[in-house]
């Protein structure tokens, strides 16, 4: 593979893209082939340049927006990575994002270092996410799988799964939930049954790895 990554700005904050320009131009293994303040000037000038192999995309911008600038991008250059980094770290505007085609996602503000790292993860590796947009990602897939069971458990054997996820033991499961220890067991029995388990090892397993 070709050592040199050639890189693609769309920022709107003309102070944020000259200092990514500045600092691109330090790195022998970068080529900046565009960096543009809207979807609008990129696309005036679109037929000018080589492919890009990674575009950093802000979201929030004049006239369309990098979420409509994510399909956009990706029909231009079919094989472009696109690392969005966006002040808006809502759950949301992440795993919108990523479901639209972005590569990766880079919260606002940042070290220039981190982003000069995640454009070089999300080419080489395929992916990046900061630590805050890898919690979100982390959280919805979370909340998709409260979200699953409770169309098979009732309340209280819902509450007893994700106790479960603790590692705590009956007796701890039963405090926890105020209930007898008997109690416990008669729920995880029913449970059993609904997902289609035979041991405590192959619910958590179940849950973890979203297998319904």
């Amino acid at each position: 593979m070709n050592n040199l990554i050639r890189v693609g700005i769309i920022e709107d904050n003309n102070y944020l893209l000259e200092n990514y320009r500045e600092f691109f131009s330090h790195y022998n293994d970068i080529e900046l082939l565009f960096s543009c303040q809207s979807l609008e000037d990129w696309e005036a000038t679109a037929q000018q340049t080589d492919d890009p192999d990674v575009i950093l995309l802000d979201l929030v911008l004049p006239g369309k927006d990098g979420m409509e600038g994510i399909g956009l991008l990706r029909r231009a250059f079919p094989l472009v990575k696109i690392l969005v980094i966006s002040g808006d770290d809502r759950q949301e505007a992440v795993v919108e994002s990523i479901k639209l085609g972005a590569s990766g996602f880079l919260v606002k503000p940042g070290q220039l270092a981190e982003v000069y790292r995640a454009v070089v993860d999300v080419c080489r590796e395929g992916a990046y996410l900061s630590p805050k947009a890898a919690f979100r990602v982390v959280t919805h897939i979370g909340s998709r799988v409260e979200d699953q069971l409770a169309k098979r458990l009732t309340k209280r054997e819902l509450e007893l799964v994700l106790l479960l996820q603790e590692g705590l033991t009956y007796k701890e499961l039963a405090e926890r939930m105020f209930v007898s220890v008997y109690t416990v067991n008669h729920h995880l029995k029913k449970i059993y049954q609904k997902l289609n388990v035979e041991s405590k090892s192959q619910l958590i397993s179940k849950v973890l790895n979203k297998n319904f």
